[in-house]
């Protein structure tokens, strides 16, 4: 069995190579180095290399584990075993030595910690998808893994896409006509996304890349907004959903279809070649409706584990 170590800032490089080579079949992988591992993990506040562990035989890194502990308790971030090496207990060895430091680790499946996934505002994960640990729902060496681990399988996350090909902007058109003779007012900030419920000038606090947002104001407060965000990482003209949110004293009145439309119009001042959202079915079934009746179509699903 390859020995387990610790984060040193030597394993830069190799780390970069394992990650690339484990995560390059996911959706939407994007090739990293040693300078995005820096920047977005070794650099962010409360990072701890004691709890970034790789498997390693000689000089090879063969696994690598990150993990935790947040408001929830002790939490897996990121787990990745190279192929060649899967199947011989790496990712399970790393997982208890984990436990062993921090306690046993429940998945973060919704990429709230500061390090992978969504928490800091609108990022594209380095490993396919924008909810923390999941698997694809058709993996089953994953789901082995995580089942033999103690984990149980969550909501199922659907990935969504639009292209210029499937886009229809009618019944955004539709919505919005409607809800501008119900009294709405649309408008578009960039660099800030207001809170439903609360007046424009209160703003969330998301951090990240440049983003973007369309808002419905009603009576001087804000009734819903949608936000989006380049991912250049995936290509020229490549765009995300990272929120959608109507208040509900206002639902039901078409603003959420509306939102989307005018999100999707203000994408097309550029490039445009897709843009991405993703959805749990079960936690949220109008929204994968809403986005369907645009335009978006299945291209990903994954399971989120608990």
């Amino acid at each position: 069995m390859p020995d387990i170590v610790a984060f040193v800032p030597e394993l830069l490089p190799a780390w970069a190579g394992l990650h690339n080579a484990c995560f390059a079949t996911a959706h939407n992988f994007w090739r990293v180095d040693s300078r995005h591992l820096r920047a977005r993990v070794v650099n962010a506040p409360g990072f701890d290399p004691d709890l970034l562990l790789f498997a390693r035989d000689g000089t090879e890194l063969l696994g690598v584990a990150h993990g935790g502990l947040s408001p929830r308790g002790p939490e897996l971030f990121y787990i990745g075993v190279h192929p060649t090496a899967r199947r011989g207990g790496l990712a399970r060895a790393l997982v208890s030595e984990l436990a062993r430091r921090v306690g046993a680790p429940r998945p973060d499946c919704r990429g709230m910690n500061p390090f992978w996934g969504t928490a800091r505002g609108p990022e594209t994960s380095f490993f396919g998808m924008v909810e923390g640990i999941g698997a694809a729902a058709d993996d089953a060496a994953a789901r082995g893994f995580f089942a033999a681990c103690g984990f149980t399988p969550g909501p199922s996350a659907h990935n969504l896409r639009v292209t210029p090909a499937t886009l229809d902007l009618e019944p955004g058109r539709d919505a919005r006509r409607r809800a501008e003779m119900l009294g709405y007012e649309f408008g578009l900030m960039r660099g800030r996304c207001p809170v439903v419920g609360a007046g424009p000038e209160q703003m969330r606090p998301l951090a990240g890349r440049d983003w973007f947002s369309t808002v419905a104001l009603h009576g001087g407060t804000v009734a819903g907004v949608a936000v989006g965000f380049a991912t250049p990482e995936l290509g020229p003209g490549r765009f995300g959903v990272f929120a959608l949110e109507v208040d509900p004293a206002h639902r039901r009145r078409g603003l959420g279809s509306a939102l989307v439309n005018q999100l999707l119009l203000d994408m097309q001042g550029g490039p445009f070649a897709a843009c991405e959202v993703t959805t749990v079915p079960d936690e949220s079934p109008g929204a994968l409706e809403l986005y369907e009746r645009l335009g978006f179509a299945a291209c990903a699903r994954f399971t989120l584990w608990a």
